[in-house]
């Protein structure tokens, strides 16, 4: 009943409708927290392990806030000669940037030893020796932040050819010491933004404030790192663009971030103490080795920035579940994503979507095709392959693919074939229980209420066996009954005959009478229907040998046979008001043709040389004659099936070895010689009805030699 006709137009209407449906889910975010989840999940657990080596962290750790408590009795906030020395140092290590994650909005304090203005002084004039020191700042939504106006010099610092209407404007700003603006190479803001969850995944490259454009802290670096100090928009590619970069934007505007690893010390970056640089420093002044060497330094982007849990600068990230993640070290994880072309690259939603309906397409039709349970297996790999998809991609092309919404794809699909199939395979069911009740065994029944596909309902020509029966003498029996005697007999009579049907897989056609029609090898065809047929006309045979009692008459069952197989047509056949599932061709009327032949030569069964053909090596079967039906001009060779081959003993084929030596005669129209044979025969089995058929025609035959033709074919005029 199924067929690839109505599936495909299905499968194909599923899957568009599936990829919609999960392409809306990705269009209005109703999976992005999912999504998200997930995506962490793949730096936690699938993140390849890289180590930036353009970085370097100087940590203002808790060992750094002790080590000048104690050692040097200077307490947070230190002050800013410190900066002062520190990025003297670093300078002459031969550091390429200098960003220090720390906001000086306001002036220094005064101290015993040291004052404010020497301090920002300092400060203020080894940044301006080194030139390469970007300071934080921090965009503002409230009123806190400080109005700070940018000096001419911060004005053409950076040159941006970037449209204002794709980055946001922001009403205050806390900035560095007007002093600082004009000594440090570039602003860096610093600001930081989570998702719904929490969870920071991407970050604004750029933002706006007083008609200017400030660049982020990882951005600046990147700037002054490639001695670049222009950046323009590319629209068509949603990038921003410097030198030889190309630095993607997301959707959202900003950059998706590509975590390396976990934060901290000993996991992805260079980390150094700020207390060890600060060490080392005083070790060079007094001509001793340093514990850090300078080489660490030179040509990489120095990033300086608390990391001490007091000073609370932990940011959320994808791997902040595993361990705290410090503030500084995002803004070196994306300078370096930028400097190593680290992107994050989006997935082609068409792509997504070319891929989705094939495979959800691929899924439906199997879905259609297959039993539950390999379904359900092959739904385990469709569910695994979004996943095992989403790793690959990412490890090898830092690729993230909507996962979630693959999932509810599949799902919605294997849900939508499951509801097809249950509204229409209902039906079918019901359909082949109401047509195939009547004709089968209940067993095979249920199986094709199981498997539908089997059937073709509408009408196929199949290779099967027909077999037509008869009940001998009915119309005698039916003389000693009344009519509810006589349906009560038949009832009893066609238990029987229905249980050899079923036993031998053979479909109960129609009743005709007191005879059937029973069809082998439909509805569901089978390479063995002649055997089936001929095993059941074996059965036929044990049924006549029984008798029923009634009204004190001893009543034989000897049943008639005729089997013919061939190709015919199955299917419904009736009109719009009454339809039965019956079988119609040459071969079906033959078939009928050939149970009358009983009653010539007293058989209880006749098969035609095409069915013989099919069982000669399982059946022991005896060649009858060759005869022409009428109607019919091609003649056809006929034999009546004695027994299966093992079950014959020696008696049986000394008696058919007789029977063939005496055909052999009568073909060599030697009818003297076959009717003796016959004779012969006759002596052996007094009851062979066709001994005495073939006496009686060889004696006819040497007086009247065209009784059959040149071909020894014998003509049965009647029906």
């Amino acid at each position: 009943m199924k067929s690839n006709q109505r599936e495909i137009p299905i499968a194909l209407l599923i899957a568009f409708c599936c990829t919609a449906l999960a392409l809306l889910s990705v269009r209005i975010g109703i999976v992005d927290r999912w999504e998200n989840q997930l995506h962490d999940v793949l730096y936690r657990d699938f993140q390849k392990k890289v180590t930036p080596d353009e970085a370097v962290i100087i940590a203002i750790d808790q060992n750094s806030l002790d080590y000048f408590q104690t050692q040097l009795q200077i307490l947070w906030p230190w002050p800013r000669d410190i900066y002062a020395i520190m990025t003297e140092y670093l300078t002459s290590c031969g550091a390429r940037v200098i960003a220090y994650d720390i906001i000086f909005a306001a002036p220094d304090i005064d101290r015993l030893n040291v004052s404010a203005e020497y301090a920002d002084s300092a400060f203020a004039l080894q940044m301006q020796a080194s030139g390469k020191v970007i300071l934080a700042s921090q965009m503002e939504d409230s009123t806190r932040g400080k109005v700070v106006s940018a000096v001419k010099k911060f004005n053409t610092a950076i040159r941006f050819d970037v449209p204002p209407e794709i980055v946001r404007l922001y009403p205050r700003a806390t900035l560095p010491l007007m002093r600082f603006q004009r000594t440090m190479a570039f602003p860096g803001a610093v600001n930081f933004f989570t998702e719904d969850d929490g969870v920071c995944r991407n970050l604004p490259l750029i933002f706006r404030y007083d008609n200017q454009f400030y660049p982020y802290m990882a951005l600046s670096a990147a700037l002054l790192f490639d001695g670049v100090d222009e950046v323009t928009y590319n629209e068509s590619t949603r990038s921003l663009v410097f030198g030889e970069r190309r630095v993607p934007l997301c959707k959202k505007g900003g950059f998706e971030v590509y975590w390396y690893g976990q934060g901290g010390p000993g996991h992805t970056f260079h980390y150094v103490s700020f207390a060890q640089v600060i060490n080392s420093y005083l070790q060079c002044k007094s001509g001793q080795k340093p514990d850090i060497s300078p080489e660490i330094f030179r040509d990489k982007a120095v990033f300086i920035g608390a990391t001490a849990a007091g000073l609370l600068d932990l940011k959320t990230t994808p791997y902040s579940p595993v361990e705290p993640y410090p503030g500084v070290e995002v803004y070196a994880t994306i300078f370096s994503n930028i400097v190593r072309g680290d992107y994050v690259r989006e997935f082609s939603i068409l792509l997504w979507m070319i891929a989705s309906i094939v495979l959800l397409f691929m899924l439906a039709f199997i879905w259609q095709k297959l039993k539950i349970w390999q379904s359900a297996v092959i739904s385990l790999i469709f569910l695994f392959a979004p996943l095992a998809l989403a790793v690959r991609l990412f490890q090898a092309n830092k690729i993230f693919i909507p996962i979630v919404s693959s999932e509810l794809a599949i799902v919605l699909t294997i849900i939508a074939v499951l509801v097809i199939n249950y509204l229409t395979e209902g039906r079918e069911k019901r359909l082949v229980k109401k047509v195939f009740n009547r004709y089968l065994h209940p067993t095979v029944v249920e199986s094709l209420t199981e498997n539908p596909e089997k059937l073709e309902m509408g009408g196929k020509e199949i290779h099967a066996t027909v077999l037509f029966s008869d009940l001998q003498g009915f119309t005698g029996i039916s003389e000693l009954f009344t009519p509810p005697e006589i349906v009560k007999f038949l009832n009893e009579y066609f238990e029987k005959v229905e249980q050899i049907i079923f036993e031998n897989n053979g479909m109960l056609d129609k009743y005709t009478g007191d005879g059937i029609m029973a069809v082998f090898g439909a509805p569901v065809e089978t390479p063995d229907h002649a055997l089936m047929t001929c095993h059941a006309a074996l059965g036929f045979k044990r049924l006549s040998a029984l008798k029923i009692e009634a009204k004190g008459y001893s009543i034989p069952l000897i049943t008639r046979v005729g089997i013919n197989s061939g190709h015919f047509v199955v299917g419904n056949i009736g009109s719009s008001n009454r339809m039965d599932y019956t079988a119609i061709g040459d071969t079906v009327n033959l078939s009928a043709r050939l149970e009358g032949v009983n009653k010539i030569y007293g058989t209880q069964n006749i098969i035609s040389e095409t069915t013989y053909e099919l069982v000669k090596d399982q059946i022991l079967c005896r060649e009858i004659d060759h005869i022409r039906v009428k109607g019919r001009d091609k003649p056809l060779g006929i034999y009546s099936v004695y027994l299966k081959i093992e079950d014959a003993d020696d008696t049986i084929r000394k008696f058919l070895s007789a029977h063939e030596e005496a055909l052999a005669l009568y073909h060599q129209r030697k009818f003297i010689e076959a009717a003796a044979a016959y004779r012969h025969l006759a002596e052996l089995d007094a009851d062979d009805p066709v001994a005495k058929v073939f006496i009686k025609r060889c004696d006819q035959l040497q007086t009247n030699p065209d009784l059959i033709d040149e071909h020894g074919v014998f003509n049965i005029t009647t029906k």
